[in-house]
C-alpha cells in the first residue's frame, strides 16, 4: 500500500480533526473515504432530482422511459440477427 502526503491549511486541518471525531474515524484516510462516499451519494441524489425534475416537465414516467428502452434494445437485437 501506498501512502502519499498533502498539504493542508491548520483551519482545514483543524476543521478535519473535527469532522473525525464527529464521524468516529479510525483515521484520516477513513474520515476521507467518508466523505468521499458521502459526495458520490449527493451527486447521484442531485441527479435523480433533476431527473426526475425533467421528467415531470416532460410529461413521462420512469416506466415510459422503460419501454422506451425496451423497444430500442428490441430494434438493436432484430438488427443483430
Amino acid at each position: 500500500m501506498t501512502y502519499t502526503t498533502i498539504s493542508i491549511k491548520e483551519k482545514t486541518k483543524s476543521e478535519l480533526k473535527k469532522l473525525n471525531l464527529f464521524y468516529n474515524a479510525s483515521s484520516m484516510d477513513e474520515l476521507v473515504r467518508i466523505l468521499i462516499a458521502q459526495a458520490k451519494e449527493k451527486y447521484i441524489n442531485d441527479f435523480s432530482k433533476d431527473f426526475q425534475l425533467l421528467l415531470k416537465e416532460r410529461n413521462l414516467t420512469l416506466e415510459d422511459i422503460i419501454k422506451s428502452g425496451e423497444k430500442i434494445r428490441e430494434q438493436i437485437l432484430k438488427e443483430k440477427h
